[in-house]
């Protein structure tokens, strides 16, 4: 039996990184007040974002002091006040506004949902969609610039929280798996119950770094063991758990960071799918929408128009062998998902959907968020989960309860 570790941005969030939209948007926006505070012209422009004054230099009209977390907010109001007396004029592109007013109404910000969201808005006018698209580009070579630098000045093995690889590296329980999957559970703790198997066991412990137990001493310990693996029994010594852990672990990281690079072993046993690229290879980087079930995408093939298409994640993943990588692992045996800092949203359903649909899913298992408050986020992400399903039996039978589940 395998494990999937889904990781998405609540993972990098847990360790202090600042790889929010938010995050990024305050970024580029920094950079354009800092731009405009020492400006000594009266014109500036980017791909997303050009500024005229006519009267004077417009280092004169920004001042880089400001209590607003939101820096768009800052800019928007000096840019709104200066426009009523005509000294300013300024556009802005129709995906930047809508990604940074997003952060301002909202306080949180899903560039690719706000991607999508104008698609559909503009779906009948071509033009709009060109621009739309190359607006998207840039923001992606924007957003890799900012990642890139995050990763390189924060990323190390110092971040490595021991708390967090214990629970990705973590035993099964009976009580994790569907009642549906029963047959494959049976087998598998009989596989790992067989007295005969003490050779491959001491090569598996060793691969998860599990040294100080020679061959002999393992099989006295699976002897001792034995009947606690093969009735779910209390495991009469903590190291017996040992028996029950994954075969093999692939851990599907929907970040552009390389946090999670650090946290499994270097062997074949465990892998790391960078499904959605890698900062070191700026073009292997998949960055647009990932519903297709969506009704609105049926207008959009209907187009007959590879334009409409260009920021698909379905497309993207045909060009690595990520996603051929993916298949081959969740068809080769059961498997159980845990789910580290991932909305399970809808710019991912497609992918997420073929996992958690798959006839070799025997569970699901969300690490859930604390917020200052004390409330938890485990219903927003089983919900959210919910949505990804097409047969909701198989979703109550397949997700932990929450009295097996814990907290990032």
């Amino acid at each position: 039996m395998n494990r999937v570790i889904i990781v998405g941005n609540g993972f990098d969030l847990t360790h202090g990184l600042e790889t929010k939209y938010e995050h990024f948007i305050n970024w580029y926006w920094g950079r354009w007040l800092k731009l405009l505070y020492s400006s000594t012209s009266q014109f500036e422009k980017d791909e997303l974002f050009e500024i005229t004054c006519s009267s004077g230099c417009l280092s004169g009209y920004f001042y880089t002091g400001s209590t607003e977390q939101n820096v768009f907010k800052h800019i928007e109001t000096i840019l709104d006040k200066e426009k009523k007396k005509g000294v300013i004029e300024y556009k802005l592109s129709d995906l930047l506004f809508r990604i940074s007013k997003s952060i301002e109404s909202k306080g949180w910000v899903d560039v690719e949902n706000d991607y999508y969201e104008l698609l559909v808005e503009n779906v009948n006018e071509k033009d709009k969609i060109r621009k739309l698209n190359r607006d998207l580009t840039v923001v992606q070579h924007l957003l890799t610039e900012y990642l890139g630098a995050v990763q390189s000045q924060n990323i190390n093995i110092s971040i490595v929280k021991n708390d967090l690889r214990k629970k990705m590296l973590a035993p099964f329980s009976k009580n994790e798996i569907a009642e549906s999957a029963s047959m494959h559970w049976t087998k598998f703790i009989y596989n790992r119950g067989d007295i005969n198997s003490t050779g491959a066991m001491f090569h598996f412990f060793s691969d998860y770094g599990i040294s100080n137990y020679s061959k002999e001493e393992i099989e006295k310990l699976l002897k001792k063991e034995q009947p606690a693996i093969l009735s779910n029994r209390q495991f009469s010594d903590e190291a017996g758990r040992n028996f029950l852990l994954p075969n093999r672990v692939m851990l599907l990281n929907f970040n552009y960071t390389n946090t999670a690079d650090l946290y499994l072993p270097q062997n074949d046993r465990f892998v790391v799918n960078h499904i959605h690229g890698e900062l070191t290879n700026p073009d292997s980087i998949v960055f647009g929408y990932g519903d297709e079930t969506d009704d609105e995408h049926q207008v959009i093939l209907k187009k007959n128009d590879n334009e409409y298409l260009r920021h698909f994640k379905t497309y993207r993943y045909l060009e690595t062998p990520n996603y051929r990588q993916l298949l081959s692992f969740i068809e080769s045996e059961p498997f159980q998902v845990c789910i580290i800092g991932h909305s399970c949203g809808l710019s991912d359903r497609t992918m997420i959907k073929t996992i958690f649909e798959h006839k070799n899913c025997v569970s699901i298992k969300p690490y859930y968020y604390i917020n200052e408050s004390g409330r938890d986020n485990y219903l927003d992400i089983v919900q959210n989960i919910s949505r990804n399903f097409t047969d909701m039996s198989k979703m109550r039978d397949r997700v932990v309860n929450k009295t097996y589940c814990s907290s990032l």
